[in-house]
């Protein structure tokens, strides 16, 4: 159907589109299958030193690391089996994927070629692959070159080059921080190194179709465990559950903290003014006694000026007495008028 639909608008090598549209549909179908997987692997991967330390503080006795082991599977609310259920839902999708790639090639239908690769259904034939001589297009040389020619040789040699090293670089993206010193780990390793090797061999004897599906499925996988893993796409559930512990606790000691510091305001509120401190109290006492002096000079100031102003209108009275007893104002001395003879003669 894709295939006939990518026809339809014209796309050029549309068998090779519709491998590769098909693969990324069903990529995004299981990403939810993939998030669990990736996230039972983060956990199981938290919890390994305290498993580590339960096998060693309890060796030989098997029965009891069993049980610490699941008491701590449940206390960090972890499912050891959690990652076992998505691979299981996904491997049929992919079987199912496969077989049907390897039956259109089977029925001829992949002879269209995809950018430098000539068939899609080639190297290795129909009855090659039924007789198990599925790499007999690279062996035995004829006159010192493969049966296909060099060229056609190198162009199908591409794709499961390009299949190992990108199936070498997602390993290498992946592999975790530390590294063990457990034998059976360092095996697990060895494996997982050779693993791209085998399946680059075995590319070789299958169509390049089912490669290309490879190749493409093996791409999304490594973008789909970056973002998972590194960017935040999924969350490991030993971490979640260990911050909301923290959030829990830090909650419950903030709550007193904070009782207590409104009960210590609401009795600083209601409770007297506190009488200030000794240094605060020799101060307040000099700035009293330097208020007290300023007052009683002010007063003294205010006392002298006012007595020199009395002395001062009392002197002027008295003169003015005087001078009105001598000198009436009327013209009278000693209540007599002068005469005019005694104006004449100049007597006073």
């Amino acid at each position: 159907i894709l295939k006939d639909g990518l026809s339809t608008l014209h796309v050029p090598y549309a068998y090779g589109f519709a491998i590769i549209l098909l693969t990324i549909l069903v990529k995004g179908a299981t990403i939810p299958f993939t998030k669990k997987q990736v996230e039972s692997a983060m956990a199981m991967q938290s919890l390994a030193p305290q498993i580590k330390a339960i096998q060693e503080r309890y060796a030989g006795d098997q029965e009891r690391i069993q049980l610490e082991t699941a008491r701590l599977y449940k206390l960090a609310g972890v499912n050891p089996l959690a990652g076992c259920l998505p691979t299981l839902l996904t491997i049929p999708i992919w079987i199912g994927l496969y077989r049907a790639l390897s039956n259109v090639a089977d029925e001829g239908l992949l002879t269209e070629g995809f950018f430098w690769i000539p068939s899609l259904s080639g190297p290795t034939t129909i009855a090659a692959r039924q007789t198990g001589s599925g790499t007999s297009w690279l062996f035995p040389f004829i006159d010192g070159h493969p049966p296909l020619g060099w060229s056609d040789t190198f162009a199908y040699l591409v794709l499961p080059v390009l299949l190992v090293l990108t199936q070498y670089i997602s390993i290498e993206i992946m592999k975790p921080p530390q590294q063990s010193n457990d034998p059976s780990m360092k095996s697990s390793q060895a494996i997982t190194k050779l693993l791209p090797l085998m399946i680059g061999y075995f590319s070789l004897s299958v169509p390049s179709g089912l490669s290309l599906y490879w190749f493409t499925n093996n791409i999304l996988s490594t973008a789909q465990q970056v973002w998972l893993r590194k960017w935040g796409g999924a969350e490991n559930p030993v971490t979640k559950f260990s911050n909301d512990v923290a959030v829990k606790n830090d909650s419950q000691i903030s709550k007193p903290k904070a009782e207590a510091s409104a009960v210590k305001r609401e009795e600083k509120a209601s409770s007297p003014e506190e009488p200030p401190r000794r240094g605060e109290r020799f101060k307040q006492l000099k700035e009293q006694e330097a208020r007290r002096r300023e007052e009683e000079r002010r007063k003294a100031e205010e006392k002298l000026n006012g007595f020199e102003s009395h002395s001062d209108t009392d002197t002027d009275r008295s003169i003015s007495s005087t001078v009105n007893d001598k000198f009436p104002v009327n013209g009278t001395i000693d209540g007599q008028r002068p005469s005019s003879s005694s104006i004449n003669r100049g007597d006073p």
